[in-house]
């Protein structure tokens, strides 16, 4: 039976142990101690070294019946993450204002704890359960990335990490970002401008021939870092800025990244400069078809709840990228966590409530 008292005191204590990205400890060792109390097998990694914080990963694991699913989670907030008073007013759980509320992911995390909390005291009969407790999601998604997925099993998993109830994202783009330097030759400005190469000029000539934003309808393109240092009295010699290009086609993608470097090598061209270029995949497309038992069950479930789903693709990144870069079928459920990564964050009780219900259908 749904405690909800307990719930919402759940989520209270957990949003209150501050964990921003990179000082996660205390949020860890409190989840550690919940999850050995209900009986789960539990364990650690280094991946908190390797991202540069004191916290990590945890693995959890409740056996029963073959059918395993995996829940992921992270236990990182963005800042101003410490000294959250939660307030409840008209069934809506807020921040006092002056800080993140911390439902990203902390809603997510109180479900699932709720949930097999609920699936141990009524002993009923549960699939096996696991759990991945991810450190750094908010800074580029570190934990997961250096997870050590032989702790896990499963071969389908849910990761709780987006907004609207009800929603089921089944679909997320390649995610690859470049870096260019340009080079170009100083000299005076005044005195010798015809023995320079302007390598600003280049580059600046390559940005504004590189679009942005929703460039087709499957993919989005930006440019960022955009940088040349030096003297006023000098031609500047060097440039450089960055960029990414997300794409839920890989064709799509090898010819937005193409059509970007032959922006580049025609501007330096035009000024004489020369240019390098590095090239960092940063995800793979991520694709859960719309008739997979997966998705099937989360629909029926939610349908049980009297809760409309739909499926949905997304430009934005989660640690599902790596569940799924290892073999394991993943979606992403939205929630109900509202204006996150800000001071006006909130969820409904309800939402939570309802959420919670879901995971225990999912476990059983």
């Amino acid at each position: 039976m749904m405690n909800s008292a307990r719930l919402i005191e759940r989520f209270i204590r957990y949003v209150q142990c501050g964990s921003e990205s990179c000082n996660e400890a205390a949020f860890c060792s409190l989840l550690e101690k919940e999850l050995a109390a209900l009986g789960l097998e539990v364990k650690q990694d280094n991946a908190g070294k390797l991202c540069g914080s004191n916290g990590r990963n945890i693995y959890a694991r409740l056996e029963g019946t073959d059918d395993s699913i995996l829940f992921s989670m992270h236990t990182d907030t963005v800042y101003p993450g410490n000294n959250i008073k939660p307030v409840i007013e008209n069934g809506v759980i807020r921040s006092s204002g002056d800080t993140i509320l911390g439902a990203d992911d902390k809603a997510g995390i109180a479900a699932v704890m709720e949930a097999l909390e609920i699936i141990v005291e009524s002993k009923s009969v549960h699939r096996t359960v696991e759990i991945l407790l991810s450190v750094c999601e908010e800074i580029g998604m570190l934990g997961a990335k250096y997870a050590d997925f032989s702790n896990i099993k499963s071969r389908k998993a849910i990761v709780l990490d987006s907004d609207n109830l009800g929603e089921i994202i089944n679909r997320n783009p390649a995610n690859v970002h470049l870096y260019f330097k340009i080079t170009g030759r100083s000299a005076h400005a005044g005195l010798a401008p015809q023995e320079g190469i302007h390598a600003l000029k280049a580059a600046a000539e390559a940005v504004a021939a590189i679009p942005v934003g929703l460039v087709d309808d499957i993919t989005v393109m930006n440019v960022s870092n955009f940088i040349s240092e030096g003297k006023t009295n000098v031609i500047a010699d060097k440039a450089a800025f960055d960029m990414e290009i997300r794409s839920f086609d890989e064709e799509r993608l090898q010819k937005h990244i193409k059509a970007s470097e032959q922006a580049v090598s025609d501007a330096c061209k035009h000024y004489g400069a020369g240019y390098e270029v590095k090239i960092e995949r940063h995800s793979d497309v991520i694709y859960v078809p719309e008739n997979s038992a997966l998705v099937e069950e989360v629909m029926e479930d939610y349908k049980a709840l009297g809760v409309d789903s739909y499926l949905a693709s997304s430009f934005g990144g989660c640690d599902a990228t790596h569940i799924f870069a290892n073999g394991i079928e993943v979606l992403n459920l939205g929630i109900g966590m509202q204006s996150v990564h800000s001071c006006e964050e909130h969820i409904s009780v309800k939402d939570l409530e309802i959420i919670t219900s879901l995971m225990c259908l999912l476990m059983k």
